[in-house]
């Protein structure tokens, strides 16, 4: 009788309904897991630039598929998106970005999120924080936590850098300032800014003020109005705004 190898006695072990991966499901799995180690390492590195800000794990569920569409503008919404995300290195050559702005519930931060997501998939690091957090970095320079160069020069690392809820900061002058020699300084080195804003054009306008929403308008490529109901409590997960 043939003696028995060491992998036919492990499987003669095996009960009947467990089958063994096949060769492309165990490939798959490793390619699976380098993703997440590749996305958690760029949140390591958001982190390290923008403190406890950067992606939530909520929002690195959010994909351009599984973003629901019920009207024209949605799916305009979402194509345009995907196409921002598939042209960056064109983006990326000449530090173009986009604009959300609608009311919450929306979707706005569904499709900054997925293009985030798809550039970390593809190794690129994106940085997604709040103007209040933003704001509370720039304080800490005050104290000497860390210099204004030194905030500035982390502000210019993330290859695309998203500011969420533009227009709920304190709107003093020193934070419209602040976000305009931030708006300068990538445009200046030609790295992508992403801004997503409850506010309409005018609201923006009259919040930043002239010279700052000129700046803002003219470092976005893409510019998308969200004016569809809110699907917050309806039972479609747009992810939060």
């Amino acid at each position: 009788m043939k003696a028995l190898s060491d992998l036919e006695r492990i499987m003669a072990k095996v009960p009947p309904h467990i089958k063994p991966a096949s060769r492309e499901e165990i490939e798959q799995r490793k390619r699976d897991d380098e993703i997440k180690l590749s996305q958690e390492h760029r949140m390591r590195v958001s982190a390290a630039i923008v403190g406890k800000s950067g992606i939530t794990p909520s929002f690195l569920k959010c994909t351009f598929d599984n973003y629901q569409c019920s009207c024209k503008g949605q799916y305009v919404a979402r194509d345009a998106a995907k196409r921002f995300a598939d042209d960056f290195a064109e983006h990326a050559s000449n530090g173009s970005g986009f604009m959300f702005m609608g009311s919450c519930g929306t979707g706005k931060n569904h499709l900054a999120s997925a293009i985030a997501v798809d550039l970390m998939r593809r190794h690129h690091i994106v940085v997604m924080v709040s103007v209040m957090d933003l704001m509370a970095r720039v304080r800490e320079s005050y104290s000497g936590a860390v210099t204004e160069e030194r905030l500035l020069a982390d502000l210019c690392r993330p290859e695309l850098l998203i500011i969420d809820e533009i227009g709920l900061q304190r709107d003093t002058l020193d934070e419209r300032l602040w976000l305009t020699r931030i708006i300068d300084k990538r445009v200046q080195s030609k790295m992508p800014t992403g801004f997503i804003t409850n506010l309409d054009t005018e609201g923006l306008k009259a919040m930043l003020g002239e010279r700052a929403f000129d700046r803002l308008r003219d470092a976005v490529a893409l510019r998308i109005k969200f004016n569809w109901p809110s699907h917050r409590g309806k039972g479609v997960d747009h992810a939060a705004a």
